[in-house]
């Protein structure tokens, strides 16, 4: 897991934009499936053991380590190949209709209430691409999700089990729209490089 690795695989990653017309299948090879870059295999089930046990979900089917920890660089437009680091996330994706639904209806309850939050915008834009963002969610005493959530999260990045990194996670509705928004972003390399 060194700087050669990631050049390595961001090669070979710009190889597959040249050579695979689908973006569904870089999407599925490269970021879906196959093999983590920032924790080593048995860890990487670890972390998503932990998680899929603490939401009651499934490990192969509703956690995904997504960006640069799993690629080795990043393919987020403002952070387009930087190679994952010290001060990167690892960032994970977890796919659960009966999560979503859950935290959609309790902030719904919340709104319902006549309490305003100041993420309540940015959370209600990011809801209709089909993903909750939890820093975008009600923090306090008075919206025991965001608690739990964080508190959750800090207990195992302060384990330093998989690193000292920050571990982030979002929650998204079904598969379409994680697949989708991955697709996005690898559209947008791909348009790059035939720009460059």
């Amino acid at each position: 897991m060194g700087e050669e690795e990631a050049h390595q695989r961001l090669a070979k990653f710009k190889e597959a934009l040249s050579s695979e017309s689908n973006d569904r299948r870089i999407v599925d090879a490269n970021i879906l499936h196959g093999s983590c870059f920032a924790i080593h295999d048995d860890d990487h089930y670890s972390l998503k053991d932990e998680i899929a046990s603490e939401f009651s979900l499934k490990v192969h089917q509703d956690i995904f380590i997504v960006g640069s920890a799993k690629l080795g660089f990043s393919i987020s437009p403002r952070k387009r190949y930087r190679l994952f680091g010290n001060s990167s996330d690892i960032d994970v994706s977890i796919v659960s209709h009966d999560l979503y639904e859950k935290v959609w209806h309790e902030t719904h309850e919340y709104m319902e209430s006549g309490a305003y939050w100041e993420g309540r915008r940015d959370f209600e834009k990011y809801l209709a691409w089909g993903w909750i963002r939890p820093d975008k969610l009600p923090r306090g005493s008075s919206f025991e999700f965001t608690n739990s959530w964080w508190n959750f999260f800090r207990s195992i990045q302060r384990s330093r089990r998989y690193g000292p990194y920050k571990i982030a996670a979002a929650i998204y509705h079904d598969m379409s729209f994680l697949t989708k928004y991955q697709m996005r972003s690898v559209a947008a390399c791909r348009d790059s490089e035939k720009g460059s």
